[in-house]
């Protein structure tokens, strides 16, 4: 057989094997279209699920930690130079825990001052209630005597012009019974005696009642006197006014003292800065050394309970999307770990609105873009206390139909 024959036979051998279902080559072939197959299934599933997936969930990568709830701490009532601060940025803080102080000498310096003055005015007020009880006691009994006088110099002509009017009533007797015995001695009837006797009775009686009227006048000359001294006496009792009148005044000056030292306490008292809340710092304004004035921020503090998820979602996302739905969060920093939230609010502007250079439609020529619409994120799940305001993430919000 020749070369040429020979070349023909095996060519058609080859292409006898290669149409043969059975040979090597034809089971590679439908290998391949098997798995070229189910590939394109699965492609077209992972596609269909992907299709489906995003039409059941809102998904965006625009997505912020976020708070509407920062807190400034700084000193109220008062200034200074800072002297200690305890708290680093991101570092846990508990309400009530010491953050700053400030230089308090001034303050206690005042407090001192203002505690002496006091004090002297205490010792000031002691001695004029002293003074004022010594003046009462003194007063009293000069008032007390006097009038003791006066009562009785008063009984004592009250008693005399009852003397007074007695002789005048024996004086008015024995002139009768002068004239009646003048008459009868001049009949002979009685003694020359008897008669002499009477008119010396008389002439007694009225020397007598002479005697009582002068005792009567300077009895009453007395009494004039004495009251006088009861005028004076009670006259000294507005000493004793004035005296009262200044514990009042020093009384008055130790109440506004004492008020102002509470005043300058409580500034002392705010010389402190303690945490408002439990939380995390979020900025430190100033270091130890800096003076610092009433109400400037040192401390700017985050309460994790306020943290929430602010997703800005476009506005053709927006469809299904309502308050109460659920959401699976992812946050860049720590993509192992798991959030779950719920939308809590669709905010009724949309980003754009306050932006700084917003955007001019007054002309009626404009670009047109896809609107981000706000919607706030409640977390439901997770560690909140990892998260800090400003992380970005991802999120995948379950819509409703």
């Amino acid at each position: 057989m020749s070369e040429a024959t020979a070349g023909k036979n095996t060519a058609s051998e080859l292409a006898g094997k290669d149409t043969n279902s059975g040979t090597p080559n034809g089971g590679r072939k439908k290998m391949a279209l098997l798995v070229l197959l189910a590939a394109l299934l699965v492609v077209v599933g992972y596609g269909g699920f992907m299709i489906k997936h995003r039409l059941d969930y809102a998904i965006t990568d625009a997505v912020f930690v976020d708070t509407d709830r920062i807190i400034n701490a700084g000193f109220e009532r008062v200034g200074g130079r800072l002297v200690t601060m305890t708290k680093v940025e991101g570092e846990a803080v508990r309400q009530g825990e010491l953050l700053a102080e400030i230089k308090p000498q001034d303050y206690q310096l005042a407090a001192d001052q203002l505690t002496e003055k006091i004090k002297a005015l205490r010792h000031q007020r002691e001695q004029q209630s002293i003074a004022l009880r010594k003046a009462t006691a003194q007063v009293e009994l000069k008032i007390g005597m006097a009038g003791d006088q006066v009562s009785g110099t008063g009984k004592k002509i009250a008693a005399l012009k009852d003397k007074i009017a007695a002789l005048k009533v024996a004086i008015g007797q024995l002139k009768r019974d002068e004239r009646r015995y003048q008459a009868l001695y001049q009949q002979g009837v009685v003694a020359k005696r008897a008669y002499e006797a009477i008119d010396t009775n008389l002439r007694a009686k009225q020397k007598e009642l002479a005697a009582q009227e002068k005792n009567l006048e300077g009895l009453r000359a007395q009494l004039r006197a004495e009251r006088k001294e009861v005028s004076l006496a009670e006259s000294e009792r507005l000493s004793i006014k004035e005296i009262r009148k200044g514990i009042a005044a020093t009384e008055a000056k130790i109440k506004a003292l004492e008020a102002k030292r509470s005043s300058v306490g409580l500034e002392l008292s705010y010389c402190r800065l303690f945490s408002p809340i439990t939380g995390k710092i979020a900025k430190k304004y100033h270091s130890v050394g800096d003076v610092v004035g009433t109400g400037m921020p040192i401390y700017a503090l985050v309460d994790p309970k306020d943290i929430y998820i602010l997703v800005l979602l476009g506005e053709k996302k927006l469809e299904g999307v309502e308050p109460g739905c659920t959401a699976s969060i992812t946050i860049d920093a720590y993509p192992d770990l798991e959030f779950t939230g719920q939308v809590e609010s669709i905010l009724p502007t949309s980003a754009a609105k306050f932006a700084l250079v917003p955007r001019d439609i007054s002309a009626g020529e404009f670009t047109k873009v896809v609107q981000r619409i706000p919607v706030k994120v409640k977390i439901t799940k997770g560690d909140i206390s990892r998260l800090v305001a400003g992380m970005g993430g991802e999120i995948e919000i379950k819509r409703r139909r």
